[in-house]
């Protein structure tokens, strides 16, 4: 079967399984840590607080997906550039793409707060009552849309179908990590309800 259009992406490329590899990490390991950390209480117990371990963390969630993106950018720039890209408009609809994102992810943080952000309901750090507000009475996980538009976003302005494949892989990983954290979550809040 022949694609209607040119493959510009080189499977070969090391770049291009790393970046992958730490897209599909990312979402895992928070899953994993946060619901280990659920059942045993590890973090809280080694670092002396809830509040402590969620920071912890956090802070571990958040310099991975700096270094997520540090290796998608990489994995683009080692790959060819697709011309069917090469479009003043497209360039436009990638920084716009990029800002619709990055207004979800800043506004799904503001709303939800450090702990709120960062897995603290599974430290036990449970928030009054659901949020919702913007972003939250749009889309029910808007941190991963804001994400998802900005790698588009990237790709665009790159004009890197590689990074079209990836954002896709991206979507693809989240979708899956919303099939576990959403059940989950609920779960962790019916509890809560059960107790009090």
């Amino acid at each position: 079967m022949e694609l209607p259009f040119d493959l510009q992406t080189s499977i070969q490329d090391a770049n291009l399984w790393f970046s992958m590899l730490t897209i599909m990490f990312n979402p895992l390991f928070w899953n994993v840590v946060a619901r280990w950390e659920y059942r045993n209480h590890t973090l809280t117990k080694v670092l002396g607080s809830p509040q402590r371990g969620c920071i912890f963390l956090g802070s571990t969630i958040f310099s991975l997906g700096l270094f997520r993106d540090y290796r998608f950018n990489v994995a683009l720039d080692s790959q060819p550039k697709w011309p069917v890209l090469y479009e003043n408009w497209i360039l436009l609809l990638g920084y716009g793409c990029i800002l619709f994102g990055m207004t979800l992810v800043l506004t799904s943080y503001w709303a939800l707060g450090f702990y709120g952000t960062f897995l603290g309901d599974y430290f036990g750090i449970l928030m009054d009552r659901r949020v919702t507000e913007f972003p939250f009475n749009i889309f029910n996980d808007p941190m991963y849309v804001g994400s998802a538009f900005s790698f588009l976003g990237t790709s665009l302005i790159k004009a890197s179908q590689t990074g079209l494949f990836l954002t896709i892989f991206v979507v693809i990983c989240y979708r899956i990590a919303t099939y576990f954290e959403g059940p989950f979550t609920a779960y962790i809040y019916t509890q809560k309800n059960k107790k009090t």
